[in-house]
């Protein structure tokens, strides 16, 4: 487990089977209580009995899906701790030219590119669906709007520090608090973001 708040969410859902056994059995103890008591027609009580039982468990079973499988994350990602990783991007050559960013393009339109370059003597290699590049003089910078908000500051820092050549990874993750330990998330990454900033579109080598 990420964190030891998930125990929570863990204990919760025994408890709901333990609810969700408890029902089966006294519904068929208080069956056959009147049955032998030779009450064969309808019983209001045990009808309201089973009724709230039920309507309690699909509370519970409701309230623990929605926790444990919404996302829970505001647009301001309060719920989240978010990291900001910097690093100058390196060139690397194909004996022909040097580029920052090799862009590989999947044969089945409908799968997403992937983009590979240098950092820090290491090849890292990003899909399309969680990252963006960023060319030349655009500065519209195209990141997820949830949870992970992006400083133009910062970016203008780094363009002016690395000469426009650098990585950014963003990543969101649950925070370790009740309600996130709640839906056994806390702890867990919510979401991660990568942004390359290149110089200019000559920079890019594809490989088709």
């Amino acid at each position: 487990m990420k964190s030891a708040w998930n125990i929570v969410g863990l204990f919760l859902w025994i408890i709901l089977l333990a609810y969700a056994i408890f029902i089966i059995y006294n519904i068929a103890v208080r069956r056959s209580r009147l049955i032998i008591n030779g009450h064969y027609d309808f019983s209001l009580s045990h009808l309201v009995k089973t009724t709230i039982q039920i309507v309690i468990l699909f509370i519970g079973v409701g309230f623990m899906s929605f926790e444990s499988f919404h996302t829970n994350v505001s647009a301001d990602g309060e719920n989240v701790n978010i990291k900001r990783d910097y690093q100058p991007l390196i060139l690397d050559t194909n004996g022909n030219s040097s580029y920052y960013v090799k862009v590989k393009s999947e044969s089945n339109p409908s799968l997403n590119q992937s983009y590979s370059y240098l950092v820090n003597g290491r090849r890292l290699s990003v899909s399309s669906s969680q990252s963006s590049v960023l060319v030349g003089t655009n500065n519209e910078i195209n990141v997820q709007k949830s949870a992970v908000r992006w400083n133009d500051r910062q970016a203008n820092k780094l363009d002016q520090r690395y000469q426009k050549a650098w990585v950014a990874k963003v990543t969101a993750t649950y925070k370790d608090n009740l309600l996130n330990g709640i839906g056994m998330r806390a702890g867990r990454q919510y979401t991660s973001y990568t942004l390359i900033r290149i110089p200019d579109s000559s920079f890019i080598y594809n490989d088709n």
